[in-house]
């Protein structure tokens, strides 16, 4: 069997990067960029450090600050329209991997006709987008400023589906993270630690992603409580910008699977956080695969730092790793299912969606939806 493996785009890392966007847009020979970015970024005043790089390396810019979480194909029309208005040839999303998803899809626009659902489909395709797209996060989760992916929300399928872009740089700037507040900072380092576990379990995993997902996975469990509990300790808070990061760069090949297709169908139906989803789904969807890929999932326990002896079943391993992720997600105060006022009965009638989910086909675990079904009822019992 051949694996294929590859980074979207380069990256460049450091306290204080963003002072740089400007100048590698110019380097770009750009000469307006639109910023997309949320409410949260603009008050936390990063936005206003974009603009005087921008400035400075004499960019002209545009701005676009009508993300919100889970951003509909309608987010990304209303983004394109300004950049079809303002002659843009360049994006810049700046913000979580919302902002950033929405940069993406709206760079389709402007050189492809709308609306953007045309492009934003159940089964992904790739569109070959020109205008250049610089990513900034701002969280340590997504890990989209270097995936080829933009998820987005269509309402009118009560679904999130995605498209693939071309991505041109990636600036990540853990000073940026310092900010944010303590349920997202627990919420997007599970997150990360999703991407990192479900592109090595995935059916499609590669060298690539062992080795990035490995690493982010021992940054994760070594740093986030640390971050959760000093927010402002910057040495924890770049050690997770670093892992979400690589925890991106593992799932952009071999794509994330079932915890993923869990989260997809809590965020449409629930409209709760998608890292705290992902956070939910995780240990369960360990738990499914284990038996099925015992080798990987110790690789995944060692990176946890647990006792592992070497003699555990595929289904001691995952339920050694569930349980180290519920106790992290315990000692930061995570609320279950049931705690957010949820029934057992609304999260199992989920179960056709999961199933559906073409991410589900990703899973090493044949998703049947009596599978689903029992994944749901699982996700839902061992952690309240």
């Amino acid at each position: 069997m051949f694996r294929q493996y590859s980074q979207p785009a380069p990256v460049i890392y450091g306290c204080g990067a963003i002072q740089i966007l400007g100048e590698k847009i110019k380097e770009l020979g750009c000469k307006k960029v639109l910023c997309v970015y949320d409410s949260g970024i603009e008050k936390a005043g990063i936005i206003d450090k974009a603009i005087a790089s921008i400035k400075a390396a004499g960019i002209d810019y545009a701005l676009f600050g009508g993300v919100v979480s889970d951003p509909s194909d309608e987010v990304v029309d209303k983004g394109g329209a300004v950049a079809l208005r303002e002659k843009i040839d360049c994006v810049a999303g700046i913000g979580g991997g919302s902002s950033m998803d929405a940069a993406k899809a709206i760079s389709i626009l402007i050189h492809n006709p709308g609306p953007a659902r045309t492009y934003i489909q159940a089964k992904p395709i790739t569109v070959n987008t020109k205008a250049p797209v610089i990513l900034v996060p701002t969280s340590a989760g997504t890990g989209s400023e270097v995936t080829k992916v933009a998820v987005i929300s269509r309402p009118d399928k009560n679904a999130k589906w995605s498209v693939f872009i071309n991505t041109t740089l990636a600036i990540v700037d853990p000073e940026l993270t310092v900010t944010l507040p303590k349920f997202e900072t627990v919420n997007t380092g599970l997150d990360a630690f999703s991407h990192a576990a479900e592109a090595m379990t995935c059916i499609n995993w590669n060298p690539h992603s062992d080795l990035v997902g490995e690493a982010a996975i021992r940054k994760i469990t070594a740093n986030l409580l640390i971050a959760y509990n000093e927010p402002d300790n910057l040495e924890a808070r770049s050690e997770m910008a670093l892992a979400a990061n690589w925890a991106g760069l593992a799932f952009n090949d071999p794509i994330t699977h079932v915890g993923h297709a869990v989260a997809d169908a809590f965020s449409c139906h629930f409209h709760t956080p998608h890292g705290l989803n992902c956070a939910l789904a995780l240990p369960e969807t360990m738990a499914l695969v284990a038996p099925a890929m015992p080798e990987r999932m110790a690789i995944i326990a060692n990176a946890m730092g647990l006792i592992v002896k070497g003699n555990e079943s595929g289904a001691e391993l995952g339920r050694m790793v569930a349980d180290g992720v519920r106790g992290l997600m315990r000692l930061m105060n995570m609320k279950s299912l049931e705690a957010m006022g949820y029934t057992r009965e609304k999260v199992l009638s989920l179960a056709p969606d999961v199933m559906s989910n073409h991410l589900a086909s990703y899973c090493p675990v044949q998703i049947t939806e009596d599978v689903a079904h029992g994944l749901l009822g699982r996700v839902y019992d061992t952690y309240r």
